[in-house]
């Protein structure tokens, strides 16, 4: 057996790192891929990161990102100075493996590269994958517009969130063939925020050839996936005030950098609030336009969501109000189109379908206009949960995607086992097809036809007429773009 840290020293480019050796494969944790974030880089896109001299341990997680503490995050390191990715490999020898690229979600407030890049090799990775997790800001840190902070880039800014993610993969494009995989098969993938992440990467001109393809699950993208820039900076305004910051020049600017972590965190009471911000250069228009347009990467496609999204919600805040408020939904007319349903039950549909339902299969459809696309709806509830929960919840295709969770039936392994082929497929061919899977026919632009997973497996043709027809509609309203998802 190797001893904990043999022979797993690895020279990416900024320096020498250690990881801790796990079987014939390793893991190193926490190494930095951009400039701390810290005093002057607060609300700066991601800087390059100056080498260091000698061999840095890479064998803990680095610092988590600013963010409220959560059971999910209790007694974990914080620090501004968090721009760390770990990367797990299989096999120390091996070379020229594919590169998996996990975001985590959070809701663009809570997260990190933690939560996937454990200590033991994830089934994916055993297969031959070369894992990596990067943090990146999240909360305000992460999502800021600010008129001094335009002035000071010169142009529009505020996605520093995604910068990072950027900044993230060049560091896998110069440095991933150390650690054996290879740079030229990359996946991004994420869930929830890291879902919408994957559908910015894929809209942003500034991460084009940096990936190779490209899965969103439960990640939205029409309804809630971009703010204006008039929009965002009353945003950054009004925290600014609760703040106690007034002054919107330099000198104001300058205060804001001041804040202690807690301060800002202070400031941003309520429900999280923060998504992309249109600042006309990582994202030149709304995300969804960018697919209509065909101007996004065009590279292979997964887009997904569960049958029970609406779990999500209690921790959103969209509750009925919010959703005519904000939205502009009429539930009037909205009962016409799903029926007579209790309250609890329309409004559940309804929030399950309005933000990723419509969204994973339109986005899919936008995307294979360009690409192959693939979609797909999780409805698997494990057989001793089907009496409480009404569908699968939010992001529920993930714990068994990476083995997170330990299969208590044969049907469990079941699920598990396909969603971890279809991924590995993916990851290593651009394809989730193989042997002996239910076949996944590839998107088709104007009908919807996902992969539907559930105690059995296989493409439904025709899948939610008439409530996808609706939200369509509405989209286009919306945007005024004319093309059919």
């Amino acid at each position: 057996m190797d001893a904990p840290y043999a022979a797993v020293d690895v020279n990416p480019d900024r320096g020498r790192v250690r990881g801790e050796a796990i079987g014939p494969g390793a893991a190193y944790r926490g190494i930095p891929f951009a400039a701390p974030p810290v005093g002057p880089l607060r609300w700066r896109e991601a800087q390059p990161l100056k080498p260091w001299h000698g061999v840095r341990e890479a064998k803990a997680f680095g610092a988590n990102c600013i963010q409220p503490e959560t059971p999910g995050n209790a007694g974990q390191a914080q620090s501004e100075d968090c721009l760390t990715l770990t990367v797990v490999t299989p096999d120390r020898k091996a070379r020229g493996l594919p590169v998996l690229v996990s975001i985590y979600g959070g809701a663009f407030f809570v997260g990190s590269g933690r939560h996937i890049a454990d200590n033991d090799l994830s089934p994916i990775v055993r297969r031959g994958v070369v894992l990596v997790s990067p943090n990146y800001r999240v909360g305000r840190i992460g999502f800021f517009a600010h008129p001094a902070l335009n002035a000071e880039a010169g142009r529009g800014t505020g996605n520093f969130w995604l910068s990072d993610q950027i900044a993230a993969l060049h560091w896998v494009k110069r440095n991933i063939a150390k650690f054996g995989g290879d740079p030229a098969k990359v996946t991004i993938l994420g869930c929830s925020a890291g879902g919408s992440s994957v559908n910015a990467l894929m809209a942003s001109p500034a991460s084009q050839g940096l990936f190779a393809r490209a899965a969103s699950h439960s990640g939205g993208g029409f309804f809630n996936a971009t703010r204006p820039m008039a929009e965002a900076l009353p945003q950054g305004l009004a925290f600014a005030a609760r703040a106690g910051v007034a002054d919107t020049g330099a000198t104001g600017l300058a205060r804001l950098r001041e804040l202690t972590p807690a301060q800002v965190l202070l400031a941003d009471p309520g429900p999280p609030n923060f998504g992309a911000i249109i600042d006309g250069h990582l994202l030149p228009k709304q995300i969804s336009a960018t697919f209509a347009a065909g101007e996004q990467a065009h590279v292979p496609f997964i887009a997904g969501s569960t049958s029970n999204e609406a779990s999500v919600f209690g921790l959103m805040g969209f509750d009925a109000t919010v959703l005519e408020e904000r939205f502009g939904i009429d539930f009037a007319k909205v009962r016409q189109v799903y029926g007579p349903l209790p309250e609890a039950e329309l409004l559940r549909r309804v929030q399950t379908d309005f933000l990723f339902t419509a969204a994973a299969q339109g986005m899919a459809g936008l995307a294979a206009r360009s690409a192959p696309a693939w979609s797909y709806y999780f409805d698997y509830v494990p057989t001793e949960k089907r009496a409480e929960m009404p569908g699968a919840a939010h992001c529920a295709d993930m714990p068994h995607t990476f083995g997170l969770i330990e299969p208590e039936s044969a049907e469990d392994r079941r699920v598990e086992a396909l969603l971890q082929d279809y991924t590995y497929n993916f990851i290593a061919a651009g394809d989730p097809n193989g042997p002996h899977l239910p076949p996944w026919t590839p998107a088709v632009p104007g009908t919807a036809a996902p992969l539907y997973i559930g105690t059995a497996t296989a493409v439904q043709r025709g899948f939610k007429q008439a409530e996808l027809a609706y939200w369509y509609a509405k989209w286009r309203s919306d945007t005024g773009l004319g093309v059919e998802p």
